[in-house]
Order: C-alpha cells, then structure tokens, then sequence
C-alpha cells in the first residue's frame, strides 16, 4: 500500500486526525507537529528495517499509534 493510499484510508476513518498528517512530509515536519497533537517525544520509538529504512512510532493521546516509514 502506498502512502497515498494509507493516507486515503486514515481520511477516511479519522477525518481530523488525517487533516493534521495529510501536510507531513518528512521528519522534521512530524517533529515540528508533534507537541501539538499531545505526543511527548519520550513515547516516541524508532525502528530499523535495514540500512536505509526506519518505522517512526508516535504514540496518540487516545492510545493509538501513528506510523510512518522514514527512508
């Protein structure tokens, strides 16, 4: 699935939260957006796929998790 197409699915079934990611484009960006959102960076969690690849996990206020794939 493409990140257009989880984008679409996110929109659709959570309207606002996928208002506040649909801007988000890279790190920096998702760092910026953060503190807003209620994400404290001490939940935050980096996963390595390999040499290039990495899962960013934010932990929502609502006890969800948001993941984007960072390369």
């Amino acid at each position: 699935m493409t990140y257009t197409e989880q984008l679409a699915t996110l929109l659709a079934t959570d309207p606002a939260l996928g208002v506040e990611v649909a801007p988000l484009r890279n790190l920096e960006a998702i760092l910026k957006w953060a503190p807003g959102a209620g994400i404290a960076f001490s939940g935050i969690d980096l996963v390595q796929q390999d040499e290039y690849s990495y899962d960013f996990y934010l932990p929502l206020p609502d006890s969800r998790w948001l993941v984007f794939g960072v390369y």
